[in-house]
């Protein structure tokens, strides 16, 4: 399918040097999952059972989602190459598939016993290790690791804490659980009436995950939907702030709060001093080679916000979308009815 440039727009201090520009995708679905392996290989997942591919940086795409999967939500892919990756389904059943041929076929790695499981996210340290975070299953956060790139699944064995009553995550994007070195990660919780949200961390393998307060209000509709690391503040944290997104996902609500940052690697969180715009539902750092490099963009289903330092955001784009993901030097994007575009 050969695919057109359908619009670029953009707003803001680089309006002139940068913006989005959309492609065809071939599908109106809702996309919600997104993986680019570089700025060319990428791979896009969504509503019923889709699963989209391109070699070409988005230019063109061609279906190879699972059979048999068609009222399944794949929210959650992450790709390794133009042949292999795993996808992640949000409903019932909860199911793993893993592809080695491209979306050709597609063998189901894991499927979780309870029907409340539902996975919200699924992450992978590098080629070999990962996992998948479901909501709570009698009263716990169901966790899943693999040691071998997605072929086989087991349920993590560390004890997790117990989950607050209502307490849940979003699988907006696909971003709710970042991953550090040495098994260090975060994930991003809402679901629970509170005016804070939680923030599971893990200081590393095998390690507890431990909650921490956020203040962004948490209910059903409302908490954590993404969380990042920023570039490196001097003589603050060597490693880089880390940044999470969210609000109430309801075109009908007003979201006070839409982003916290947190300068202690997540162990305490403020809010920023210029919120995104309104809800937003992934968030990302910009990569070198970028027009924007050293910057931070995050998206919802409203629009676009950048910032050069993560806590005074300003708005980019009105143009709509669920989840980001990064090639080496390209930011991609894909949103409702089958929206796909890239940063120019």
């Amino acid at each position: 399918m050969t695919t057109t440039s359908l619009a670029q727009v953009s707003s803001g201090e680089d309006s002139q040097a940068t913006g989005w520009r959309l492609s065809e995708t071939g599908t109106n679905v809702s996309l919600r999952g997104l993986s680019a392996v570089d700025d060319d290989v990428i791979w896009a997942s969504g509503a019923e059972a889709t699963v989209i591919r391109s070699l070409d940086g988005g230019e063109t795409w061609h279906s190879c989602g699972p059979d048999g999967y068609d009222d399944l939500e794949f929210r959650c892919v992450c790709a390794f190459s133009a042949n292999d990756a795993c996808i992640a389904s949000a409903g019932t059943p909860a199911v793993l598939l893993r592809t080695e041929d491209g979306g050709t076929s597609w063998k189901e790695t894991y499927r979780a016993e309870s029907d409340a499981a539902f996975f919200d996210a699924m992450q992978f340290w590098d080629a070999k290790r990962g996992q998948a975070v479901s909501d709570p299953v009698d009263g716990r956060l169901l966790v899943v690791e693999t040691n071998d790139g997605g072929l086989s699944w087991k349920k993590l064995s560390t004890e997790l804490p117990l989950s607050r009553l209502g307490e849940a995550a979003f699988a907006a994007s696909n971003s709710s659980l970042l991953l550090g070195e040495d098994g260090r990660l975060w994930f991003g919780t809402g679901g629970a009436t509170s005016d804070t949200s939680r923030l599971y961390t893990r200081s590393g393998w095998n390690q507890p995950w431990v909650p921490v307060s956020v203040p962004m209000p948490s209910s059903q509709a409302s908490g954590i939907f993404a969380v990042c690391r920023g570039p490196a503040i001097v003589g603050v944290d060597a490693a880089g702030p880390l940044f999470c997104v969210g609000g109430d996902y309801r075109a009908s609500e007003t979201s006070k709060v839409t982003a916290c940052i947190s300068l202690d690697d997540g162990k305490t969180w403020q809010r920023v001093t210029v919120q995104p715009e309104s809800f937003r539902s992934d968030v990302m750092a910009i990569p070198e080679g970028s027009p924007l490099a050293r910057s931070l963009i995050t998206v919802g289903p409203a629009g676009t916000d950048l910032s050069r330092d993560g806590t005074n955001w300003t708005s980019f784009s009105d143009v709509g979308f669920h989840a980001l993901s990064v090639g080496k030097r390209k930011v991609f994007a894909c949103g409702s009815e089958g929206r796909f575009a890239r940063l120019d």
